[in-house]
């Protein structure tokens, strides 16, 4: 087990609000109750102190893995004696189907091979110019507005990341089906509590809960709009569009096979690619709008150094690796609040971890909520302070004790797009406006998948 590191010399006055944990272990209905409503009230106080907490029922067990050394082995050095867990596969069924999130083995193996390549950091940095220029038509929008209005900023962020991913995968995007996507995809991940509280206690899956219609209504949406979107691409020529991600995919082969993806497995990954590669952005850089907020003078030392690096220009590739003050905001940000706040895998056998005896089909979670504010791990873990992430602090960290994208294998295949797109906008957004905090509003982190403020993020926007 790591120690906790070594406290600053000034740091902010700065306490964010956490969910309060459940006093001890609860009882199977009490813990679903919590579940269903937020599933971060259901980890109780042990898991941000402990390094492995058991919950066991008549029908499931549940490993809270929260050291980094045992999650290195679930994540890195045993990856496969802990795949992917039938729960995962269930709740995405409907969306994901057999795609890169949720596929495991050879054919997961495959369809890393074809997408790595359209992700590698040099090809990323040629999207930075449509993503600084999506900040800046959200400015525009801003300033139509009476001076200091109050905006939400959680809406405000999904457009504007969802800009970027229709633009960069699918070259501008067909409005009719974009809408259908960003729309549906938030229906889908407002009652998904419902269905993994129901895989977790292994009940049939014809069992139907409260959000069933609504989550079949949406996943149904959303998979023909992709379809729409690959038929719409290929009935034209390829030619305006062929710098696009999904140009790239429906041309992309497997290195060894030369085999392309199927139309199922095509939507499959495009729609995790939209879903995932704008959700979980526009989730950080909401709650880092937020803490913001809340430390103003973090505003004006982001201000500072974008306008050092870029003056008055579009925040452009070259200026992404030379804003480190800017990224230890988002850093310490998806510490505080990650975006993905749960990973979660099975033991696939029986087995041994931290000491304790799994048996085959034990779910072991990871959350990354807890871990990201373990007393054990991180000095003062609510405080908001992003010289935690001062190149000499963050090497001294597990490679597990900070995972706002996963780790091993299967980690975010997204996160250079992630950390690109957001660097480029928060810094547009700071240079050329600033954030009030009311005071007052303290929003609950809410676990849907992705962590959302419950009530969304209203904050007062004075644009410079």
């Amino acid at each position: 087990m790591a120690t906790a590191e070594n406290s600053s010399a000034a740091l902010p006055a700065l306490y964010p609000p956490t969910v309060t944990p459940a006093p001890d272990l609860l009882p199977l209905h009490r813990f679903l109750l919590n579940f269903v409503r937020n599933p971060l009230s259901s980890l109780p106080r042990q898991v941000y102190e402990e390094p492995l907490v058991v919950y066991e029922t008549r029908r499931s067990t549940i490993v809270w893995v929260t050291a980094p050394r045992l999650v290195e082995e679930v994540l890195l050095t045993r990856h496969e004696e802990f795949p992917k867990t039938p729960v995962e596969k269930r709740i995405f069924a409907q969306t994901l189907g057999n795609g890169i999130l949720t596929s495991g083995g050879q054919h997961w193996r495959w369809q890393r091979r074809i997408m790595a390549p359209l992700f590698r950091h040099a090809e990323i940095l040629r999207y930075v110019p449509t993503m600084s220029r999506a900040a800046e038509e959200l400015l525009d929008r801003w300033r139509a507005d009476p001076p200091g209005s109050i905006q939400h900023i959680d809406r405000a962020m999904t457009e504007t990341t969802f800009t970027v991913i229709s633009r960069t995968m699918l070259a501008g995007g067909e409005a009719v089906e974009a809408d259908i996507i960003r729309q549906a995809g938030g229906d889908f991940l407002e009652r998904i509590s419902w269905e993994i509280a129901y895989a977790l206690l292994r009940l049939p899956t014809w069992l139907p809960h409260p959000g069933t219609r609504q989550m079949r209504n949406a996943a149904r949406r959303l998979r023909t709009a992709v379809q729409e979107l690959i038929d719409k691409r290929r009935n034209r020529s390829l030619e305006a569009g062929e710098a696009d991600l999904l140009g790239r995919l429906l041309a992309a082969r497997d290195p060894e096979t030369g085999a392309p993806m199927s139309d199922e497995n095509l939507v499959d990954n495009l729609l995790t690619l939209l879903e995932a590669g704008h959700e979980t952005t526009a989730k950080a850089l909401t709650w880092c709008l937020y803490l913001l907020a809340r430390a103003p003078e973090w505003q004006q030392r982001i201000r500072d150094e974008v306008i050092a690096v870029a003056g008055n220009a579009p925040i452009e590739s070259a200026h992404i690796d030379q804003l480190p003050t800017t990224q230890r905001v988002l850093k310490e940000t998806m510490r505080l609040y990650p975006p993905a706040p749960v990973l979660s895998r099975m033991a696939a056998n029986a087995t041994t971890l931290g000491g304790r005896a799994l048996r085959p089909g034990t779910n072991v979670v990871m959350p990354v909520f807890a871990i990201h504010r373990h007393k054990r791990l991180w000095e003062d873990p609510d405080r908001f302070d992003p010289d935690r992430f001062l190149p000499e602090r963050e090497a001294r960290y597990w490679r597990t004790q900070f995972m706002p994208f996963g780790a091993g294998p299967r980690i975010c295949i997204g996160m250079s797009f992630a950390m690109a797109e957001a660097t480029a906008i928060l810094a547009t957004l700071v240079r050329s406006a600033s954030f009030e905090w009311d005071g007052r509003y303290v929003p609950e982190p809410l676990s849907r998948v992705t962590l959302r403020p419950k009530g969304g993020m209203p904050l007062r926007v004075h644009l410079l």
